[in-house]
């Protein structure tokens, strides 16, 4: 299977550090949070790789060069950043991703969380994407809320229904089919806003929520040196260093 790694960003929470280096290529006990990321795609199965790229990337793409970790790595340059979802359509655009179900995993995650559960939701009936979630508990980032039969209906603080599962904290793990790209507005693009939101609004059940528990593997956003300092702690506790 194919994946996407979204690597754009400008990693600001992270200056000065981030001035010189790209926040996928900062340690993470020593190895580049980019490459503990393909040691677990590999792992998963994952064949081949595309990777966005803005921020300083020459040098992220000098320094990953066409394979990571055994695993073949093809590049989807953005001049300006296409944002979320943006990313996604560019890459299809290009011919980077296949008519075949890909994977999207975000370039600055730690986890050791399994892929197959997204694999098998993505089999059901009109699902284009199913969504890795985890309960939600971080303050400042959008909830979602799923169904009996674990779709997504809503986004945002306020349960929309008694019968809502949720709130649910997006992984930023999915797996998509090509019927997803469609989806996606041209140019720059939230996938919360831009694609998640409307097919609340349709009601369509197009993207099946997959939650994970705390036995199912380790997860964490690196989004700020707080962030990686707290991965860092758990994988040296699990031993993973």
């Amino acid at each position: 299977m194919k994946a996407l790694v979204p690597a754009a960003g400008f990693g600001t929470r992270f200056r000065p550090a981030t001035l010189a280096t790209p926040k996928p290529l900062l340690p993470l006990l020593g190895v580049p949070i980019l490459v503990r990321l393909f040691r677990h795609l590999k792992a998963e199965g994952v064949t081949s790789a595309v990777v966005n790229a803005h921020h300083l990337a020459e040098t992220l793409m000098a320094a990953v060069g066409d394979s990571c970790e055994g695993i073949p790595v093809a590049w989807s340059p953005e001049d300006p950043i296409l944002g979320t979802a943006g990313a996604i359509r560019r890459a299809a655009e290009r011919g980077l991703l296949s008519e075949e179900p890909f994977l999207v995993v975000n370039g600055d995650l730690f986890t050791t969380l399994p892929f197959a559960p997204l694999r098998a939701a993505l089999g059901a009936p009109g699902v284009v994407a199913a969504l890795g979630v985890l309960p939600h508990a971080v303050p400042g980032e959008t909830a979602l809320w799923g169904d009996a039969s674990g779709r997504l209906v809503s986004l945002g603080n306020e349960k929309p229904s008694a019968e809502a599962t949720g709130p649910w904290l997006f992984t930023g793990l999915q797996c998509a089919s090509p019927a997803l790209v469609p989806r996606i507005p041209p140019g720059v693009s939230e996938l919360a806003r831009d694609v998640l939101r409307p097919s609340t609004e349709r009601r369509d059940g197009a993207f099946a929520l997959v939650p994970y528990l705390p036995e199912d593997g380790l997860w964490f956003d690196l989004g700020s040196p707080a962030k990686l300092a707290a991965a860092e702690e758990a994988v040296a506790a699990a031993g993973l260093a």
